[in-house]
């Protein structure tokens, strides 16, 4: 019988051993959640900042192009003044003159340019 006892223990399922995390684990993940999550912010803060930045930078864009197109129809209307004066003008040196004066000039402050 004792031959019997043996086989019906070894048949029996083991108990599964659960593994017991130490203590010292769990404050550690939790510490790299905070980690996380204060890293998340800072990012977050400052993907805000340079939203900021940008809308700031989007409308000085915005008001100089206003005063850029404002200064354009005005050399516009300059330019037809003259044309016209000139159309009028019978005298050959004042033809030429006003030619000079049509004529588009290059700017006096260079362009700058981004970077490629």
């Amino acid at each position: 019988m004792a031959r019997t006892a043996k086989k019906t223990a070894s048949r029996r399922p083991a108990a599964k051993k659960t593994a017991a995390r130490p203590a010292a684990a769990r404050p550690a993940v939790g510490a790299q959640v905070m980690d996380l999550a204060g890293g998340l912010k800072a990012l977050l803060g400052a993907v805000e900042g340079e939203v900021k930045a940008v809308t700031a930078l989007s409308g000085q864009i915005d008001e100089l192009v206003t005063k850029l197109n404002a200064a354009r129809e005005e050399q516009a209307e300059r330019l037809k003044a003259l044309d016209a004066l000139k159309g009028a003008a019978s005298d050959g040196g004042l033809s030429s003159f006003l030619d000079k004066l049509i004529r588009p000039r290059m700017p006096r402050v260079p362009e700058v340019r981004g970077p490629r």
